[in-house]
Parts: C-alpha cells; structure tokens; sequence
C-alpha cells in the first residue's frame, strides 16, 4: 500500500515536471503565457481555540497559443497544512487519508480547438453546469472535494476529470455540447479526527472501535470489520447540454448518465468463526463494501435580466432544476445514526435565484431551493421498532425531510475604487440549521489580497450545517498573485 502510494505521488510529480516543461519550451516561441498564486489560508477555531488550519498553496498555470484556432494550457497546485503537524488531535485524519495534510496535482491539461461552429476541449479540465450560487443542482459533471465541506471556493471543489468536450453551434447563441468522460475519481470529503468530517463518517468509525473492542458478556463477542471499496468498471460518462436564447431568455436542456461519485456502503455478510482459547468465545466478522451505483440526471436552467422601465428592471432570474434517476439514498435509524440499507429513488432539487443592484454599490442576491425526496415507504421494517426504517441525511445519517426548504441571502458592495469588497453570505434551512459567513477582502495593491471572515455554523448536530456547530472559525487568506 506505501510503495502503491509512492508511486501515485511520483507520477503526480513526473506529469507536472512534463507540464511545465512543455510550458516552458513553449515560451521561447514567444506565445506562452504564466500565471500563477501564492497564498496562505489560517483558520482559528472560536469554539475548540485552537488553529484548525494553516495552509500554504502554490499554483502555476500556463497557456501557449499555436495559432487562432489552437492552443494548450497547464495549471498544477501544490499545498501543504501545516496545522496537521502541530496538533496531535489530528493524527487520526492523518493515518486515515494522507492528501488531509498535502497535496501536489495536476490540476488542468488540455488542448483547446476553436472555430465559428465547432470547438473541441481535449484534457483534464473542469466543466460548470447551471446557474446556482453554492448549491450543486446541474453542476455535477466533475467529483467534489468536501475536506473542508462546501466553504472553499467552487473552483477549488471541483476534482478535474480527463474528458473530451465537444460543442457545435448550428444557429446563432445555440450550443450542443456532448461530454465523453472515461475517467473516474470518486468524490472524496475529510476523515475521522479532521475538523469537517462528517457526522456520518464519524459514526461509522466510533462503531469499528466498538465493534473490534473487547467482547461484552451478553452484548458483543470478539469482533473484526472488514471494509472493500470497488471501484466501477471502464464505462464513460455521458453528458450532452443544448444551450439557446429566446428573446433574451437564456436555457439550457441537460442529461448527465454515469457512474455516481460517490459510494454508498452495503453490508454484504455476516461471517461467524468458531471460539478458540478460553473462555470459548466466538469472533463475528462484518464484511461491508463501498460501491459506486449508475444513476442519471435530467436538468435544465433559465437566465434572464430585466431590462424594461419597471419594478423587476436590473433584476437578474435565474433558475435551476434536476430530477436524479435512481439517486441511491440511505434509509436506517436516525436515533443511533445507523444505516440499513440502500434504496434507490428519484429525487428532485430545484432552485430559483434572483439579484439586483440597489443603491448602486449594493448587490442583493437571494435564493430558494427545495431538494424533494421520493421517500416511498422503504419496504423494510425495523425489528425492534416495528416501524419501517426513515430516510437518512447522507452528511450525517439523521433523519431526511421529504422535502428540505433551503434559503440563501448575499449581500455584498465595494468601495475605494473596487479595492474594499465587503461581503456576507447567509444559508439556512426551514430546520432553524444553516450558517452566517460574513467577509472583507482589501487589495493591498495590484496584486496582493487580504481577506478576512468568520464562519458560523448552528443547528443540530443532525442537521447538515449543525453537525459543525463547534467548528466556528475565524480565518483569513492572503493570496499574491503573478
């Protein structure tokens, strides 16, 4: 497992050394472009007052331009947390998943055909579907990186995939766009003893301690958890999104097919080995597996400003809507946070946003989403209640809402030229569960960011957002760019 781990990360670094080279040669042709960051993260937890991450990031990116219709562009990240090595709280994420503490990766590498009607979009790349602002309704063409759950930019979250991106205009503002995605990584989030892990995950953890814990005289004998992840097979993913405008009403049609990123995981047997030594005791072995499920999605969105002399003139509409086919959904108990299984239903989210300029400085957006489960009766009845299993929350195996009524308000503005850009973001749910995210980004100069904000989280530790009511946070970020 060391040496398959190695060899992944000297492959990572043998591609980006490739990458930038080939940039690199490319600059002596007089068409090569370099960008790049650096930037420190510091978070401090209010709650556990301790320093919760001190981050620092390098990204490189590069572009060279063959001609009018070619052209190639590379962008690697290296990062590295320092606060895992100054904490031992955090061995725990440490031993669980290495890429928690550091990470060196290719982020983008493709080859860019364009034309009148056709272009072509060769490489690892990301792809952003829909219109909605912190909320992954249409957007899921690419996996997700939640270790630090949804506060990083989107950018940041999204994991590139190696694709084939076709568009074809055959009328004027109309696009076809077929995605052809042979890679897979699935969607990964932060282990046990990480400050975003998950309540599930966590759940999950303390039961193989207590599992695999001394026996207890009428309650558990000697106890061994084994868990297999298997990863799908070669089958693309398929995405095709039309794109049009009718008076000034932009649309989109979107299907996505494929293999789901994320796993979901199944208890596949029970096996019984017989006592040895004395006293006789038995050893019960759980055989669980993680597996990736085919689902599919059918979307759209709308995009329209206002522009005629009245009350919604310089409003901005915009709207997106998926129904998830087959989406696999946990049912068990809420009260123990335990899982008992896996149904598979047709799930509905949809969301409409709408953002106005007032008093010229002040940018108001404002959104509503209802995430609607099927939540057909499971089928399967809890034996020691005698009631059918609920619908589990799969952030944090509480109890799911047949339909969750989420809510989002920003407000921002600027000042000083665009140099002072305040900001406060607030999502929240009709559960009294949401979080508060004010910020203030100052340009120092041209090319120096100071940001500073605070992350304030409430509710249940059942809810998605309440689970890290003790993980407030003070953090700041400054990025120098080149």
């Amino acid at each position: 497992m060391v040496m398959a781990r190695r060899g992944v990360k000297m492959k990572r670094i043998v591609v980006f050394v490739i990458a930038l080279l080939m940039s690199v040669s490319a600059a002596y042709a007089g068409q090569f472009e370099l960008s790049g960051y650096l930037k420190n993260e510091t978070s401090w937890g209010i709650s556990t007052d301790k320093l919760s991450k001190f981050k620092d990031i390098i990204q490189l990116s590069g572009q060279y331009t063959v001609n009018d219709n070619w052209a190639m562009f590379v962008s690697g990240r290296y990062w590295y947390d320092n606060a895992y090595g100054w904490y031992h709280q955090y061995d725990q994420a440490q031993r669980y998943m290495k890429h928690i503490q550091s990470e060196e990766v290719l982020r983008d590498c493709y080859l860019d055909y364009t034309s009148d009607q056709f272009d072509a979009r060769l490489g690892k790349q990301q792809v952003v579907w829909g219109t909605a602002d912190g909320i992954a309704i249409l957007d899921r063409v690419n996996p997700f990186d939640l270790t630090e759950y949804w506060l990083p930019d989107a950018a940041d979250i999204r994991i590139p995939l190696w694709m084939a991106n076709f568009k074809y205009s055959p009328k004027l503002n109309s696009t076809l766009q077929l995605l052809v995605i042979p890679d897979f990584q699935q969607s990964t989030a932060a282990p046990p003893g990480s400050p975003f892990a998950f309540r599930s995950y966590r759940l999950f953890d303390d039961f193989k301690t207590y599992w695999e814990g001394p026996p207890i005289t009428g309650v558990k004998a000697y106890g061994k958890l084994n868990t297999n992840i298997y990863y799908p097979e070669t089958t693309p993913k398929i995405g095709v999104q039309w794109q049009d405008t009718i008076h000034d009403w932009e649309y989109t049609l979107n299907y996505l097919w494929g293999y789901d990123y994320l796993a979901r995981t199944y208890l596949d047997s029970t096996q019984v080995i017989p006592p040895a030594g004395f006293p006789p005791i038995p050893t019960v072995v759980l055989n669980y597996a993680r597996r990736f499920k085919i689902d599919q999605m059918v979307g759209g969105s709308i995009n329209h400003t206002f522009t005629n002399e009245g009350p919604l003139q310089g409003v901005t509409l915009r709207s997106d809507a998926a129904v998830y086919i087959n989406e696999p959904t946990y049912y068990g108990d809420p009260t123990t946070g335990s899982s008992a299984g896996v149904n598979r239903w047709d799930n509905k989210f949809w969301l409409i946003g709408l953002d106005k300029a007032i008093f010229t400085k002040w940018l108001v957006s404002f959104q509503f989403a209802q995430y609607i489960m099927e939540h057909k009766s499971s089928g399967v009845l809890n034996p020691a209640t005698g009631t059918y299993y609920q619908t589990l929350n799969s952030y944090t195996n509480g109890a799911q809402d047949h339909v969750d009524n989420i809510f989002s308000l920003k407000i921002g503005s600027h000042f000083m030229h665009d140099r002072l850009l305040p900001e406060v973001l607030w999502s929240f749910t009709d559960d009294n569960q949401g979080k508060v995210s004010p910020k203030v980004t100052y340009e120092i100069r041209d090319n120096l960011w100071l940001t500073m904000g605070l992350h304030l989280f409430y509710g249940s530790d059942w809810d998605s957002n309440g689970q890290f009511s003790q993980e407030k946070q003070i953090y700041t970020s400054l990025k120098y760019t080149f």
